[in-house]
C-alpha cells in the first residue's frame, strides 16, 4: 500500500510541477510541442533502445512470457479498436489513438517503482519485454492507423509510408537494440553513457509534459473516457489472468504480468493524442482520471492476487 501510494504520489508530485508552469504561464503553450519532440524523436527512442540493447537475449526470446504479453497488449488494442470503430463508429484514427490509450499500461513510470519494490531485480525482465512489444508492435500500428485515418485510405502509398515508419525513431531503435541484444554486442562506453543520460530524462520529462497538457484543458469525465478507464484498469488485467492461465504461467511472473496490465494509461498515449489532435480531452482525462482510479483498482488486484 505504502509503495503504491509513493508511487502514484511521485507522480503526481512531478505533473503538478508541470500543470503550475502552464497555468502560470512560465512555459507559453505555443513552447509545449518542443517537449513532445523531445519525448517522440530524441528520449523515449532511446530509453527503448537502451532497454532493448541491454536485455539478455534468453529474456527477449522467453516464449511463454512473450507470447502472453504480445496477446495481452496487442489483444487488448485490438479489442478496443473494434469497439470503437464497429460498435461506437468511431474513425480510424480516433479508434486507434484509444486503443493505444487502452492498450498501454503505464509499465515503465509506475510499473519500474511498485514492481521493483514488490518482487526485486525480477521485475525488470516483463517490465523490458512489454516496453519492447509496445516499441515494435503497437507503436508502429497506431501510427499506420493514424496516417490511414487522417490522409485517407485512397491517398495511402505503401512504399512512402513503410519508409516513413522504418525511420521514425520509436520505431527504428528499439529493433536495432534487439539486433544487439540477441548478437551480444556491448556498446561503446561512449555511446552507452550518453544514451542512457538521455534516455533517463524520458519518465520526468513525460510526466511533467502531461502537467502542462492539463494545463491547457480542463478535466471532463465523459462516456469515452469512462469506457477507457474501465477497459484499461478492469478489462485488461482480467484478460490477462485467463491468458497466464491458457499459457501455464504462474508463480510470481503470471501474478507480475496481470499488475502491470491493471497498470493506468502510459503518459506516451496521451502526448501523441495531443501531438496528433485526436481527441485530447477525452484522452488526457481517461489518463489523468484513470491514474487516480487505479489508486483503487491496482490495490484490489494486488489483494486478490496476495501481493
Amino acid at each position: 500500500m505504502e509503495t503504491l501510494i509513493n508511487a502514484l504520489l511521485t507522480v503526481a508530485i512531478i505533473v503538478g510541477l508541470g500543470w503550475i508552469a502552464g497555468k502560470t504561464n512560465l512555459i507559453k503553450q505555443d513552447q509545449d510541442n518542443g517537449f513532445s519532440v523531445f519525448l517522440l524523436k530524441f528520449s523515449l527512442p532511446i530509453l527503448l533502445f537502451n532497454a532493448t540493447a541491454n536485455a539478455k537475449p534468453q529474456q527477449l526470446l522467453d516464449l511463454r512470457m512473450n507470447g502472453a504479453f504480445i496477446i495481452g497488449l496487442m489483444g487488448m488494442y485490438l479489442i478496443v479498436f473494434a469497439l470503437n470503430k464497429l460498435i461506437l463508429r468511431r474513425s480510424i484514427h480516433q479508434s486507434a489513438e484509444t486503443a493505444f490509450v487502452c492498450g498501454y499500461p503505464n509499465t515503465a513510470f509506475i510499473g519500474i517503482p511498485l514492481m521493483s519494490a514488490l518482487v526485486g531485480s525480477q521485475a525488470m525482465p516483463p517490465i523490458v519485454v512489454s516496453n519492447i512489444i509496445v516499441g515494435i508492435f503497437m507503436i508502429p500500428l497506431t501510427l499506420i492507423l493514424i496516417e490511414i485515418g487522417i490522409i485517407g485510405r485512397d491517398k495511402i502509398q505503401l512504399k512512402p509510408l513503410l519508409i516513413k515508419m522504418l525511420v521514425n525513431p520509436l520505431i527504428i531503435l528499439p529493433l536495432i537494440g534487439v539486433i544487439i541484444s540477441i548478437y551480444g554486442a556491448n556498446l561503446p562506453k561512449l555511446i552507452a553513457s550518453s544514451t542512457t543520460m538521455i534516455g533517463s530524462t524520458t519518465p520526468g520529462v513525460s510526466l511533467f509534459t502531461l502537467g502542462l497538457i492539463m494545463s491547457r484543458f480542463k478535466i471532463k469525465f465523459s462516456a469515452i473516457a469512462g469506457i477507457n478507464i474501465f477497459m484499461k484498469n478492469i478489462v485488461h488485467p482480467i484478460l490477462m489472468i485467463g491468458i497466464v492461465k491458457l499459457f501455464g504461467i504462474n508463480g510470481l511472473l503470471a501474478k507480475e504480468l496481470i499488475i502491470l496490465c491493471a497498470m493506468p494509461t502510459a503518459i506516451t498515449s496521451t502526448i501523441f493524442s495531443v501531438s496528433f489532435d485526436i481527441d485530447p480531452l477525452e484522452n488526457v482525462s481517461s489518463t489523468i482520471l484513470g491514474t487516480i482510479i487505479s489508486l483503487i483498482t491496482l490495490l484490489g488486484f494486488m489483494y486478490w492476487l496476495k501481493i
